[in-house]
Order: structure tokens, then sequence, then C-alpha cells
């Protein structure tokens, strides 16, 4: 009797190992299965982002660093009156207007990103633009062109131009967010191949604006011989800042308050990014649409502050900027038993030592399974060369 109950002892014994090694082998499996899709997922609404950051602005060397001034229904919206929401309350309340930038998290803490870009089918045009009361948009191009305003959408959505002005010294001064009336009417409709559509042929007839929503253009920017850059429909330009919170969810938000906060990934335990600049540097040329240097938005000369200080020299610092490096990192929901612990995260490992960032895990962080993620986006329309 006695060896039968040692044999059984020894029987479940064995089973119940094996029984443990195959859950834990399973939930190995499906945690990277999971951070596999999660990645996927958000490194695809990233992309979207950040691909399109500058567009409709990029061909302006002077529209770069201009401080957004935004009001809707009468309320100021940018610059802000009080800290953004976490995990964006370290960015700063007035913002300027760049493709991208980065609010540098230190040692601990994921990183921010700030991305700006229409969506607009006149192919990043500037119009010269004049207003005797700032109510309306007298565009004068030369030699005329079109843009697609689209007459046919809801009041509610007509089109969003950014005005900037382009006769500044010093610096790149205060850029406005207008929207068009909904009692324009588009002049002659003619087709434009550039954009496979029906377009507004715009020659020195106004644009009425609908004070009501985003108000006029202020004065200071009418002097100084002013450019509008379409943006298109109210919901389509990605004015947005995606950071971690700490629910450990990569969450966007966006900075003109038309939509509430979307998480776009669970499991982000971090979040760092590296500047891919075309600036010359480590035997490059300037400006020939291949990345040079990566640097940390941490570094002096880089940080958010010296990117938005309104200063002209800054305008061709933003200009270098060409890609963008994100490393996320994913951690497995629940704790697990794993024989090869990990003590820290290594991300960037290939740059120099200086640009390398490491997390030094804790006791407690130390039960989980990371995955890191590291990938380019390019900054496609900062490839356009400046033509104002």
């Amino acid at each position: 009797m006695m060896v039968g109950v040692a044999v059984g002892l020894i029987a479940t014994t064995v089973v119940m190992h094996t029984y443990s090694s195959s859950e834990m082998y399973r939930r190995n499996l499906t945690g990277t299965g999971d951070a596999v899709q999660a990645a996927s997922i958000a490194a695809q609404r990233l992309d979207l982002a950040l691909q399109g950051a500058g567009a409709s602005l990029s061909r302006s060397t002077r529209v770069w660093g201009c401080r957004l001034l935004v009001t809707y229904a009468g309320n100021a919206v940018l610059p802000r009156s009080s800290a953004f929401p976490a995990p964006f309350d370290s960015m700063p309340q007035t913002l300027r207007a760049v493709p991208v930038v980065v609010q540098n998290g230190g040692t601990s803490s994921s990183d921010v990103i700030l991305t700006m870009g229409g969506d607009s089918g006149s192919a990043n045009q500037p119009l010269s633009v004049s207003s005797p009361s700032g109510n309306s948009l007298v565009a004068s191009p030369t030699p005329p062109i079109g843009i697609g305003l689209n007459s046919g959408a809801s009041a509610s959505e007509f089109d969003l131009f950014l005005v900037a002005p382009q006769d500044v010294g010093g610096g790149p001064g205060d850029c406005r967010i207008v929207q068009v009336a909904s009692t324009f009417a588009p002049q002659t409709l003619v087709t434009d191949a550039t954009v496979s559509q029906k377009v507004a042929q715009i020659a020195d007839i106004p644009i009425p604006l609908n004070a009501s929503t985003y108000g006029n253009v202020d004065s200071s920017i009418l002097n100084k011989s002013p450019a509008a850059f379409h943006l298109g429909l109210r919901a389509d330009p990605n004015f947005s800042m995606v950071g971690v919170n700490e629910n450990r969810e990569l969450v966007v938000y966006d900075v003109l308050n038309r939509f509430s906060p979307q998480v776009i990934g669970e499991n982000v335990f971090l979040m760092k990014v590296r500047y891919g600049l075309d600036n010359g540097a480590n035997g490059g040329t300037i400006n020939d649409n291949a990345v040079d240097d990566w640097v940390s938005p941490g570094e002096s000369g880089w940080t958010i502050t010296e990117l938005m200080d309104g200063k002209a020299a800054t305008q061709q610092k933003i200009g270098f900027i060409k890609a963008i490096r994100i490393a996320i990192v994913l951690r497995s929901s629940q704790a697990v038993n794993s024989d090869a612990v990990v003590s820290s995260i290594d991300m960037f490992q290939d740059l120099a030592a200086s640009r390398r960032f490491s997390y030094a895990l804790s006791s407690d962080e130390k039960r989980y399974q990371y995955q890191v993620y590291e990938w380019v986006i390019p900054l496609r329309n900062m490839r356009v060369p400046p033509i104002i």
C-alpha cells in the first residue's frame, strides 16, 4: 500500500510539473503573439500620423516655429491657460508650428511625441492673402492656382487654414487657424491633373471666414505679408500628441480639442524617440534627404524648449529633422516564471553610447516579460524643398 501511495505521489508530481511547464510555455507563446499584434497596431497608427507630419506646411521656411493661436467658439484652445492632462502635462502650454517635436521623458519615463500636419489636395501650396478686417482671406496667387475647398461638407466641417506671416524679422511671429464660412461659393471649377479632382479656381477673390467658430485673422498677422496654408476639412488635420499613460496605454490626444483621447496600444511599458537629422554631420551633406545623425530629444540644442523658442535660427534646425526613430517596449500583462530574468532594457544599441538608452528594471518589474520593437519613420513631407 505504501509503495502504491508513493508511486501515485510521484506520478502526480510528474503530471503537475508537466502541466505547469506546458502552461508556462503556452502563456509565453500567447504573450509573444499578443505583443506582436499590439506592436503592429501601435506602429501602424504611429506611421500614419508621423508620415503625414508637415503636410500642407512644409513648403514654407517661415511657418516653422510660429506661435499657434487657436480659438473655438470664443474659447481659447491654444495657448492653453492650464497644463495638458497627463501624460502630456510636461508639454509646453504654448505650442509652435512644427512637423514633429519630442518631449524627453528622462531616464525613467516615456517620451511624448507632438506632430502637426494638414490633409489637403493642394500639395502644400501656400496662398498669398490679404484682408482689410481679418474676416476673409483675399487670395492673390501668381499664377492663379486651385485649392480643393469642399463646399458640399456640413458647415461645422468646412475647411481650415493656417494663416502665418511671411515678412517677419527676428522670429516667426504668430499664426492662427481659421475656418472657411459656409457662405463661400467656389468659382470656376476646373480639373487639376496634380490632384485628380475638380478644384476652385482662386484669383483675387475673398474667402469668407466663420468668425463664430475659429474667429478672424489677427491684425498683427495681416500686417506682415501673410500666407494661408490649406489644412483640409476640419476633422482631417493631424495636430496630436502621443504618450504612455499610467495604465501602460499608448494614448493619442488632439491638441485642437476636436476629439476625445484615443487608446491605440496596450501593455506599453516605455516609448523612447530619436531625431534623424539631415544636418551635414558625420561627413554628410546638408538637406540631401539622407539622415546624417541620430540625436536624443534630451540633448542640448534639440530639447523641446529650444525647438520651440520662437527664434529665426531655429526654423532651419526644424527643417533638418527628416526622420523619427521610435523604440517601444511591450510588457506581458501578467507576471511569469522565467529562468532567464531580464535585468535591464536596452534600446538604440547601434548608435553611439551617448545616444543609447538603458532602463534598469526593479525587482518587481523583473517578474514580467518584455519585448522591444524599433523602427524608423521617414518624414516624407520634409523632403519637399521650400519655395518661400
